[in-house]
């Protein structure tokens, strides 16, 4: 394994459960190890699902051998969180890793995602749908979906 190539100080994530004063268990995804490792987008697509848009980023994140690494848990690399979706043993040898992943698209950018489907001519929605589900929720100039699409 040629070292050089891992560029990338990557922090591995566990999801660690507790018990609350209720007896209820609550939990958090903490830091269990940082290493190097380089990481390789390999696709992305971005489709519209449910009147929504998902885009999806298909990453390979190659780092040296670890046995206890499995899909159970992530990877944070600065802002980007990448969910481990299949993990190798390359050549069986115990060398390296290789790690198929899908980065975790957070809401701050499905709402940009959803600002761009704006074409730009000012119009406004006349819809009826709720906020939460893509519409103006009847905050439109029009009256809130008066007259419809």
């Amino acid at each position: 394994m040629r070292i050089g190539k891992l560029n990338r100080r990557v922090s591995i994530l566990e999801f660690k459960k507790r018990r609350d004063a209720f007896g209820g268990e609550e939990g958090e995804w903490m830091a269990v190890q940082k290493v190097w490792a380089n990481i390789v987008t390999v696709n992305g697509t971005e489709q519209m699902f449910t009147q929504q848009v998902t885009a999806e980023s298909v990453t390979t994140i190659t780092m040296r051998y670890l046995p206890w690494l499995t899909v159970m848990h992530r990877i944070r690399y600065g802002e980007k969180l990448y969910e481990i979706i299949g993990e190798i043993d390359a050549d069986t040898a115990h060398e390296k890793t290789i790690l198929n992943c899908k980065e975790k698209v957070n809401d701050e950018l499905q709402r940009k995602a959803t600002q761009s489907q704006d074409d730009g001519r000012g119009r406004e929605c006349a819809c009826k749908r709720p906020k939460s589900n893509g519409g103006c929720g009847g905050e439109c100039a029009d009256g809130g979906g008066e007259g419809g699409r």
